[in-house]
């Protein structure tokens, strides 16, 4: 478990916009295949409130595409009793967060080869507590104001360093700009999220791919 958190867990975490009037899911798709194709290896599916059919061919759809450029797919709040429907191919685990499945149940129902992401907000307790419970990353956040959560709490910088100790990867998340990405793998962060920074504007493949590349090109630096 830890062996995989540590290859997947790093550089770029791209989270899916949520549908939306210009958001489609076909919009979606598309502009995963360009993060693709701009280097991103690392994705969550975050959507809410699907219909779990349409959820399940729209996650088929994500899982060739990130199968096919040997990317890592994480699915936001599946139900682990669930996760047989979605597993296979690029997907490689849940990322729960406060109010979702506890940690200790996913990991008892998944087993152990499969991630398990634990949104921890800006609690260190939180996050002793996750990886106590079997979580293969813990992730940070808002560190920043974010337009996504705009009444996210905020999280401070050092809480990466005092999870150093934890043995698992860890993940800002919240109002990241590329700016921002030097002084967060300084702070010791592994990974860090993006959602508006990859998908902020209105589907546009091309952009979407140039704009990947900035990224990956800003955590490889």
């Amino acid at each position: 478990m830890s062996d995989l958190s540590d290859q997947a867990i790093k550089g770029v975490y791209a989270i899916t916009p949520e549908r939306s009037e210009v958001w489609t899911p076909e919009a979606i798709v598309d502009c995963v295949a360009a993060a693709l194709e701009g280097g991103v290896r690392l994705f969550q599916c975050r959507q809410k409130n699907w219909d779990q059919a349409e959820l399940i061919d729209f996650v088929g759809q994500l899982n060739a595409l990130c199968e096919k450029y040997d990317a890592v797919l994480i699915l936001n709040d599946v139900p682990s009793g669930e996760f047989a429907k979605f597993e296979g191919g690029a997907v490689a685990g849940v990322h729960l967060g406060k109010a979702d499945e506890a940690i200790a149940q996913a990991r008892s129902r998944l087993g152990a080869k499969w991630l398990v992401g634990a949104s921890c907000y800006n609690q260190f307790e939180l996050a002793e507590q996750a990886v106590r419970d079997g979580a293969s990353y813990v992730a940070f956040g808002a560190m920043y104001p974010s337009s996504t959560k705009p009444s996210a709490v905020r999280a401070e910088l050092g809480l990466f360093s005092l999870a150093r100790d934890l043995g698992v990867p860890t993940v800002a998340i919240g109002g990241i700009t590329i700016e921002r990405v030097p002084e967060l793998l300084k702070a010791g962060a592994h990974a860090v999220a993006v959602v508006n920074g990859l998908f902020g504007m209105k589907p546009d493949a091309g952009l979407v791919c140039s704009v990947a590349q900035q990224w990956v090109d800003a955590v490889n630096a």
